[in-house]
């Protein structure tokens, strides 16, 4: 599926959904990875105003904070459809661990927007709803399929996304 020429990096930026569980996994951690400057401006940023937005591959997130609640809103480039309130956390008092909570979150919500309005290539994209995971890549509940935690732990520790790690770590 590779294309020479083009990053893998950029490859996923246009197959959007088409990205299996394991590369959508793995592309969070690396967004998370070259983003933490990003993602720590953007938190502070919405801690103080209350409101940021950022646009990757064709769409566009905006975060909003309300009393001690983010969520989001997601939409493509150029359209006037938007999906309200796809994923929402709560914050503490705690402004550290927040800023590293939202760094999880603006990871994990490029991934769903990069999944969901991919930036159009040779791959046409399907018409359907704003699909996303329904938990998150950053939570014990992914692993455990939302069940026994003690199993997601295992399989957590088990994982392994080196070998797409560093095809997105490599630049052509």
């Amino acid at each position: 599926m590779h294309n020479k020429g083009v990053s893998y990096f950029e490859e996923c930026l246009t197959s959007g959904g088409l990205l299996f569980q394991e590369e959508r996994r793995a592309l969070y951690k690396y967004l998370l990875e070259i983003n933490k400057d990003f993602y720590v401006n953007q938190a502070n940023m919405l801690l103080e105003k209350g409101i940021t937005s950022r646009s990757i591959a064709n769409g566009e997130a905006t975060y909003f904070l309300k009393g001690r609640k983010v969520n989001y809103s997601a939409r493509e480039l150029n359209s006037d459809e938007i999906q309200s309130e796809v994923r929402e956390i709560k914050l503490t008092r705690i402004r550290k661990y927040n800023i590293r909570k939202l760094e999880k979150f603006f990871a994990q919500c490029d991934v769903d927007v990069i999944s969901n309005f991919p930036i159009p290539g040779q791959i046409p994209k399907a018409e359907s709803g704003y699909g996303f995971n329904t938990y998150p890549f950053y939570t014990l509940a992914y692993y455990a399929d939302g069940r026994n935690y003690i199993k997601g732990i295992v399989k957590k520790l088990r994982t392994n996304d080196n070998e797409i790690l560093t095809k997105l770590r490599t630049v052509i």
